[in-house]
């Protein structure tokens, strides 16, 4: 009776595309713990931003080595396909947020600093001797970094209003709070009409503490607020600069209209026990 016998064929697998996603995996998880320990812990800023650009290096070498793996499957024959587009998968999402704030250092001016009044940037004072040695220098801005933020933001000015100085002073100092600043100097305004407030603010993701001083100064019927946001750290904002200062702004328009609301509902009910 005769036999008969089947060959069979040892598949090799793509190694590169195993070490892919093992690559992918560790840079996801080491941008994820460098963002926990400087949010939360005690990583410093300038080591945070190394790690930062360490693991999106790492994970844009993960995308390399499994095209990579992919090409030789394709004309090989080889197995792990699968390990190749997971990795790309994973170094994708992990490249996500990055590629995010990337793109606005594409779109936005390279500025470290936004401020209300160009012509007369506001000192710091409390928080000058506050900031790390190694941070950003507080300077004035120059001509090129003057006209790049009249382009790039052409909404941030000096805001005016038709109340006191003490009365918008105490709006400002109650927007700083709500918007949960750490508070490092409170001056309210004096004989001199001038009132100052500088505090640090938090970026959502990273932590990255940036510097704020507000000056608000008038008169019995007039007042004007100046702001001047700083980072500390970077060669770019992201554009931070100005949306805190948008924030606050804006949070101060909210609470004036939402106290001309108030005083007009007290009005309102004496109208109309007036006209019945």
């Amino acid at each position: 009776m005769a036999r008969y016998a089947t060959a069979r064929y040892a598949v090799k697998e793509a190694r590169e595309a195993t070490w892919a996603r093992r690559v992918a995996l560790f840079f996801v998880q080491l941008m994820i713990l460098t963002v926990l320990l400087h949010r939360f812990a005690s990583l410093t800023t300038p080591a945070a931003l190394n790690l930062i650009g360490v693991s999106i290096a790492g994970l844009l070498i993960a995308i390399a080595i499994a095209v990579g793996a992919i090409v030789r499957i394709w004309f090989g024959g080889q197995t792990g396909a699968a390990q190749a587009f997971a990795a790309i998968l994973i170094a994708c999402l992990g490249l996500a947020v990055p590629g995010f704030y990337l793109s606005k250092v594409v779109l936005l001016p390279p500025l470290t600093e936004v401020e209300t009044t160009q012509e007369e940037p506001l000192d710091f004072r409390a928080l000058a001797a506050q900031r790390p040695a190694d941070a950003n220098p507080i300077k004035e801005p120059d001509e090129a970094q003057v006209e790049a933020q009249v382009e790039a933001y052409p909404d941030i000015g000096p805001m005016v209003i038709e109340r006191s100085a003490p009365e918008v002073f105490s709006i400002v100092d109650e927007a700083v709070q709500r918007l949960g600043w750490t508070i490092a100097l409170n001056e309210a305004p004096g004989e001199t009409g001038i009132g100052r407030i500088e505090a640090t603010d938090r970026t959502l993701i990273m932590g990255f503490t940036d510097d704020v001083v507000i000056q608000v100064k008038g008169d019995d019927a007039h007042a004007t607020v100046d702001v001047r946001s700083v980072s500390r750290y970077g060669l770019h904002d992201l554009g931070t600069n100005a949306a805190r200062i948008r924030t606050l702004l804006a949070e101060v328009t909210a609470a004036l209209e939402k106290g001309e609301k108030t005083v007009l509902e007290q009005v309102e009910p004496k109208e109309e026990a007036a006209d019945k």
